[in-house]
């Protein structure tokens, strides 16, 4: 910031921190097909993702999808046909009936007010909580950012850290099954950076 009495950034986001963003639900429940597609990808095979008569007898008592599925089985899909956009939808507006929308589209809009466009991921950790499969219905996750620093260099440019908290909930008894935490580097690229 060029004003030395301007308020700095981290202070511009502090009434946006800790506060829950709505719900997003994914498209399809989680099934079997949609975990052995991922196993195959990963070449992962644990006859507890595979196979149902051999899940039932193991601790889990059923089929189960990998943990290191969860971000693959949330992506968003890449064509809803409009009914099914429409009740994905109305779905979503009745788990966020009130009407909060958190503060992380706040802080991005602050991003973007001073020029903080580009996006890198520095880092992130992923803990899982409770198995999950079919039967679970859809996953449901929500983001809240905990905290943001001040302006700092970076060899890119000038830029932020932000660092946002992302759970994730079954649908049909909203056990939470895993949390992310994200931290990601908002920058305005120097001049003639490549």
């Amino acid at each position: 910031m060029t004003d030395p009495e301007a308020v700095p950034f981290d202070r511009l986001c502090e009434p946006y921190l800790h506060r829950w963003g709505p719900y997003r639900l994914t498209r399809d429940p989680i099934s079997a097909t949609a975990i052995r597609r991922f196993c195959e990808v990963a070449e992962d095979g644990n006859p507890v993702y595979w196979d149902e008569a051999y899940a039932r007898t193991t601790r889990f008592g059923r089929l189960i999808a990998p943990p290191q599925s969860l971000f693959a089985m949330t992506f968003g899909a890449w064509w809803t046909p409009d009914h099914v956009r429409e009740r994905l939808e109305a779905d979503t507006a009745a788990l966020n009936e009130d009407g909060g929308d958190g503060g992380q589209a706040a802080i991005f809009a602050l991003c973007d007010r001073f020029g903080f466009v580009v996006n890198t991921v520095a880092g992130q950790e992923a803990e899982y909580l409770a198995p999950f499969g079919p039967g679970d219905g859809r996953l449901k996750m929500r983001s809240m950012v905990t905290a943001v620093t001040g302006e700092k260099q970076v060899r890119v440019g000038t830029g932020v850290f932000v660092t946002s908290v992302t759970e994730y909930r079954t649908e049909a008894s909203d056990v939470p099954v895993g949390r992310s935490t994200l931290v990601l580097l908002r920058y305005r690229p120097r001049e003639g950076a490549e």
